[in-house]
């Protein structure tokens, strides 16, 4: 007699026969555009901002914003990458269960780290008015952190495109609030305030999203908490240091330097970390496939990996070219003249992306292989030089210097994860041909672009030479073997419909 067919699960799709490289690639894909619309407003807002605070209150206000998504990482990056760990792991009443646990725990955290924000900021000397902003600040961490447990079953059974939606909604609600705010002549502390409503418009539609999936009221289970906790210290540790020390560096520059100094930095940083979080994006979006196959299938997550790191330097390539080449126009639209010496600061960072996007690759492809020990050795030793680094660069060279401190500190990481993985022995490496055909493409499109501004000069038209060496990278990527084969096969099969 044979056995009755199985009920199927929602994580079915992560198995091999499941088409979950394409919905990988073609869900990472609109999460991205997702990613990319909310990030257009962002930066609107952005230049709305800086250019109503100046640059000594701007200063302030950004530093507030890193000081949140240090808090924001240290205690919830790790357990969201967890959480999608144990939704892949665990079936039935078991998975319910831990997902409701989750979204306690991280309410639980969230409080304590809006209570270690206001400690830092009374301690480091910030006025009355950062200080404030601190506390509401805390107030939108803690709305916000129940929609994105809310995600995580959406990304662990690969409907990225909602994921990315919800994101969208929360990014599109706090740009326009802030612009809106702007625009009423409000001061640093109802700015930093609207993450509130941001937050609980985001909750709303992930709520909605996510019923069916997982749980979605929180149940205060002490012994599973504290089990969760033990499981997820070095993890989450680990994780977490490695995402704090570029915001940290922004807190350590404003500490390290002057207000103006530090200004310059954090309107550079503000599109920086807008770029990076692409890599974070892209790379967790293959992260329920990686930790699938490095259990279950190792000749896989070689392959996987390799694929993923070529294609996230090839993307953090593309976004250096366009970035270092266009920095005087977007420095002119984010600031204005009063600005005008972050250009080589954005261009200084813009050299550090490719460096962070790997390091994205690598801290993923650890975490799938459940490496955590050596993720918490490497990046506890690269944020403490990172801390010593920014400080006396910042302190001798002001925002240049904390901003070459950054690309230092980038490579250092990067090259550290790879060695661990190579040393792992999980078949993940680099081809030679892709990593030659990346370089070659990188140099021609910067050569392109400083030949033609040759021809013609002047911040605005430093937009359109960077669109034209962005186009000349990807065709020379793509005639030299630059380009993942599976990523040219989705486009064009896109194109092809």
């Amino acid at each position: 007699m044979s056995d009755p067919p199985s009920t199927p699960d929602a994580t079915d799709v992560l198995d091999a026969g499941g088409g979950a490289g394409d919905r990988v690639i073609s869900g990472g894909t609109l999460r991205i555009a997702f990613y990319a619309l909310g990030s257009l407003l962002a930066v609107a807002s952005t230049a709305f901002v800086s250019r109503h605070l100046g640059i000594a209150a701007f200063d302030g206000f950004a530093t507030v914003l890193s000081l949140t998504a240090v808090a924001l990482l240290v205690t919830d990056f790790g357990l969201a990458a967890l959480g999608v760990r144990e939704y892949v792991a665990r079936t039935g009443e078991d998975r319910a269960h831990v997902m409701a646990v989750l979204v306690a725990l991280r309410l639980l955290l969230m409080v304590l780290a809006t209570v270690a924000m206001l400690v830092f900021a009374l301690l480091s000397g910030f006025s009355s008015t950062l200080v404030a902003g601190t506390a509401v600040a805390g107030v939108g961490l803690i709305v916000q952190a129940v929609p994105a447990t809310y995600s995580l079953p959406l990304a662990a059974t690969l409907r990225l495109g909602w994921v990315g939606a919800i994101d969208f909604i929360r990014q599109a609600v706090q740009a326009v609030g802030l612009i809106v705010l702007v625009l009423l002549g409000a001061g640093t502390v109802p700015l930093l305030g609207s993450m509130v409503p941001a937050g609980l418009v985001s909750l709303a539609v992930a709520a909605w999203v996510a019923r069916g999936l997982a749980p979605l009221w929180p149940r205060w289970d002490w012994r599973e908490m504290t089990s969760l906790l033990r499981m997820a210290m070095s993890y989450a540790i680990g994780t977490s240091i490695g995402s704090i020390y570029a915001y940290v560096a922004q807190i350590v520059t404003h500490l390290s330097t002057t207000e103006h100094e530090s200004g310059l930095f954090a309107l550079s940083f503000r599109v920086f970390s807008v770029i990076v979080a692409v890599a974070i994006i892209a790379v967790g979006s293959a992260y329920p496939i990686l930790t699938r196959a490095a259990g279950d299938d190792p000749e896989r997550f070689g392959y996987a990996g390799t694929r993923l790191y070529e294609g996230i330097v090839l993307i953090g390539l593309l976004a250096a070219v366009g970035i270092g080449v266009g920095a005087p126009a977007i420095v002119e639209i984010l600031g204005g003249p009063e600005f005008r010496d972050a250009v080589d600061v954005a261009r200084l960072h813009a050299a550090a992306i490719p460096g962070s996007f790997a390091v994205a690759a690598g801290s993923f492809l650890l975490l799938a292989t459940r490496q955590h020990r050596t993720l918490l050795r490497i990046n506890v030793g690269v944020l403490t030089v990172s801390i010593v680094l920014t400080a006396a660069m910042a302190s001798a060279w002001g925002a240049d210097g904390a901003a070459a401190a950054m690309v230092l500190t980038e490579y250092g990481l990067a090259a550290a994860f790879f060695v661990a993985l190579r040393r792992g022995g999980h078949g993940v490496s680099f081809g030679q041909r892709p990593l030659v055909s990346l370089i070659v493409a990188a140099g021609a499109s910067i050569a392109a672009a400083a030949a033609l501004a040759t021809l013609v000069g002047g911040v605005a038209v430093t937009a359109v030479w960077a669109a034209v060496a962005c186009v000349v990278f990807l065709g020379v990527a793509l005639a030299t073997g630059g380009v993942p084969a599976e990523i040219t096969a989705v486009v064009r099969a896109r194109l092809g419909r």
